[in-house]
């Protein structure tokens, strides 16, 4: 009964949406039809160079904000009219929607960051190997892999059975051996590890209640191992996991909660049998995913934040590392204007024993040192800064958030630099659901979609949760059409 007085509710607003859109754009008197909305399309050059927002209709003389957001390892050049005349070198501005339909294209340029990277990111292709196991023991090492690399996979069989041979789709036997190197080809296949029941490897039926199995899997990405599969209680042994080219160890879990970031660690075994998971990150050295390439160990990714003026925004530094780290430094370039409070500033409780010191370059840039501390092998925040957001800061725009100059050192005293991923800081304004800029009937509408829980292309949570509870509902809804019609 509650949820059919609440979709009424919703249905009743829609109604009064649509009847205010007609409002806008077909007045009561049919003698006088007024102007028709006309189409503004945007597109992107080339198509995976970046996304654009701010495609739709327009009545004439209406400000349209329109915006890109380039992927990685492009970066944008200039938007361009249909004949070519270049319209604006700004990544964010608006226009005046003109009496006809338009088109406008964002055009990028390929620069990757890395010199190792290819010329052309279309020449990157992944295939799916895939690993099956018959009864009897598992497997670990598939994944998704460039044609021609070599790929170690593991089958270790279960108490009572014995390793046969691998085998792939065609039936064909490709290793007898339980570990191997395998080289991948250029199209998705599948293999197969097959057991036999061991008669002559009893389950021991004569253990004693207090020796139980501990068991070691993975989906993608790697492979894992384990020192014994049967132990007493009290008694210890190794767990590894080892990832695989193109692939980052994340951590362990039990009982579907992380219990360790270290590849390997001892284990001591309880009052129970236990499976561990190990999970893999998929993080490739391509123009796409620029933050790992293959001569180098660490990464530094800054996000994109969004925001609204009169916000206090969170802006985290996360830090991959497949080696534990000591002291680092590096340096951070924040959007003019958009400067963090330096006297809140978040260290990650992964990230111990550091004394932190920042240095300001210039009015927006600030070196960092982190002395004294470590961060063990892993995947993490490693800072979080504050930013406030001035009530009278420009909307409809965005700004990017890098990071340069990066010296981290390793265990051994060895300096080395890391690969960086750089982010953005953009700000819209308050309940601008879509981006463009513009609070209007197309906000509105986007807002009952999504409390409707039919999820929209474009839709920009920070700013459409009015009132800060972390959920979009009615209340929202109702919020935005009320600044709707105030702008208009």
């Amino acid at each position: 009964m509650k949820r059919t007085r609440y979709l009424s509710f919703l249905a009743m607003l829609l109604c009064c949406l649509v009847a205010w859109g007609q409002d806008d754009f077909n007045p009561t008197s049919p003698t006088e039809p007024g102007v028709p909305p006309r189409k503004l399309t945007l597109k992107a050059n080339p198509s995976d160079g970046g996304t654009v927002y701010g495609s739709g209709r327009y009545v004439p003389g209406t400000t349209v904000g329109v915006r890109v957001s380039n992927a990685a390892g492009f970066v944008f050049e200039n938007w361009t009219d249909e004949e070519g005349n270049v319209v604006s070198e700004s990544d964010s501005y608006n226009l005046i929607k003109g009496n006809r339909d338009e088109v406008l294209t964002a055009n990028f340029t390929f620069k990757p960051d890395g010199p190792e990277e290819p010329d052309d990111p279309k020449l990157i292709q992944y295939f799916r190997l895939t690993l099956a196991a018959e009864t009897g023991g598992t497997v670990s090492g598939g994944g998704k892999y460039q044609a021609g690399r070599n790929i170690y996979l593991r089958a270790d069989a279960e108490e009572g059975f014995r390793f046969v041979n691998w085998t792939n789709t065609k039936d064909e036997v490709v290793s007898t051996e339980e570990d191997f190197y395998y080289t991948t080809t250029a199209e998705n296949e599948t293999l197969t590890a097959h057991f036999a029941f061991d008669p002559n490897n009893p389950n021991e039926p004569t253990d004693p209640i207090l020796r139980h199995n501990i068991t070691v899997t993975t989906e993608d990405g790697g492979t894992v191992s384990v020192g014994e599969k049967r132990l007493l209680e009290g008694r210890s042994t190794t767990l590894q996991a080892v990832a695989n080219d193109g692939y980052v160890f994340v951590g362990w879990y039990l009982n579907d909660e992380l219990y360790t970031t270290l590849n390997s660690f001892s284990y001591t075994m309880g009052k129970e049998n236990v499976e561990f998971v190990a999970v893999f990150k998929f993080a490739p050295a391509s123009p796409y995913e620029p933050s790992m390439p293959k001569d180098k160990k660490y990464a530094f990714y800054l996000m994109t934040v969004n925001g609204k003026p009169g916000d206090i925004l969170d802006v985290p530094l996360v830090l991959s590392n497949l080696e534990d780290l000591y002291d680092m430094t590096f340096q951070i370039t924040f959007p003019l204007g958009l400067e963090p409070d330096l006297e809140e500033i978040y260290l990650s409780e992964k990230a111990v024993g550091y004394d932190v010191s920042m240095t300001a370059v210039d009015d927006t840039t600030y070196m960092f040192s982190m002395i004294g501390g470590m961060v063990a092998a892993t995947s993490t925040e490693l800072l979080r800064f504050r930013v406030k957001v001035a009530d009278d800061y420009t909307t409809g725009t965005s700004g990017r958030v890098k990071i340069n100059q990066v010296s981290v050192t390793e265990a051994d005293g060895n300096h080395l630099t890391a690969s960086t991923r750089n982010g953005r800081i953009a700000i819209y304004k308050r309940g601008d659901t879509n981006g463009d800029n513009v609070v209007n009937i197309t906000d509105a509408m986007n807002m009952i979609t999504n409390v409707l829980e039919q999820k929209t292309s474009v839709f920009i949570k920070e700013v459409s949760d009015l009132n800060g509870d972390d959920e979009i509902n009615v209340t929202d809804a109702m919020g935005v059409v009320n600044i709707a019609l105030e702008e208009e």
